[in-house]
């Protein structure tokens, strides 16, 4: 059953939000409130002091004790979390890889298709170097919550735990999510999402109205079906996934790398 597939199983009993000034931290950070109320999960609201660097950072406290106080007033638990690192990468690194988190939710602002980088310098590090599941929401339009979630599945875009996180957070928030079947555009395939959509019915059990199936792939290339889509069903969030190849780097294509640079909705990338 979908339910007991390991390869889909994302937790959200511990989740972590690196916080730092302006929408691209209070946006993961109201996704975390979202999935710690329906999952009744802990979040740690973290900061990095920037060594050397740093002699006044009270804006940084203030920013995870009003992250706290808004958890209280919800009634979810919020840990406020100060780190002294060399710098904010790799002290974000370091303490994913000390403690047991589930998943980090991070933001940034969305990065222009001349760039080299995809998530900023902060972000494409720990995208590369996370020892825990994480989440980069490449923001454009800083609305929430999201009512229409698109959720492209192939597998040159997507991640099985990257659908997980999709149908958890459509949950969390009473959102509609589009789930458009791409796979005809997969060359090579080594699971085709088969569990998934040998299990649809389940799912929809499981998460409730509001989960439409496309099926794609018939005309046109894969990124003007997923355009075509966000228009058609108002999108304002389209989920996709990354994974490691065989050599340890993550594997970008320029489809997926397009998308999450040129989408005109936020999106959010999962690294299992």
């Amino acid at each position: 059953m979908f339910s007991n597939a390991r390869s889909y199983a994302l937790k959200f009993e511990k989740i972590v939000v690196p916080m730092a000034k302006g929408q691209q931290s209070r946006l993961p950070l109201e996704i975390a409130f979202f999935l710690a109320e329906k999952y009744s999960g802990e979040i740690t609201a973290l900061t990095v002091k920037e060594e050397m660097k740093e002699l006044t950072w009270s804006d940084k406290v203030r920013i995870i004790t009003n992250a706290y106080q808004d958890g209280k007033e919800r009634n979810i638990k919020v840990v406020p979390r100060v780190r002294t690192a060399r710098n904010i990468r790799t002290g974000i690194v370091e303490e994913l890889k000390e403690k047991n988190y589930d998943l980090v939710l991070m933001g940034t602002h969305r990065r222009s298709g001349l760039s080299g980088s995809l998530f900023g310098s902060i972000g494409d590090y720990v995208m590369k170097n996370s020892s825990t599941p994480a989440v980069i929401f490449s923001i454009r339009r800083n609305e929430l919550p999201y009512r229409n979630i698109l959720l492209p599945v192939a597998e040159t875009i997507n991640n099985r735990m990257a659908v997980s996180f999709a149908l958890h957070l459509k949950q969390s928030t009473n959102a509609n999510l589009i789930l458009l079947d791409l796979r005809k555009f997969d060359e090579k395939k080594t699971h085709g999402f088969q569990h998934l959509f040998d299990n649809l019915g389940e799912i929809h059990t499981r998460f409730g109205d509001g989960i439409t199936i496309v099926r794609g792939g018939d005309g046109g290339t894969m990124s003007t079906q997923i355009s075509s889509a966000i228009r058609e069903y108002s999108a304002d969030l389209i989920v996709l996934g990354l994974r490691f190849s065989q050599d340890r780097k993550i594997r970008v294509n320029s489809t997926l790398k397009a998308l999450i640079k040129d989408s005109p909705v936020d999106s959010a990338v999962l690294r299992r």
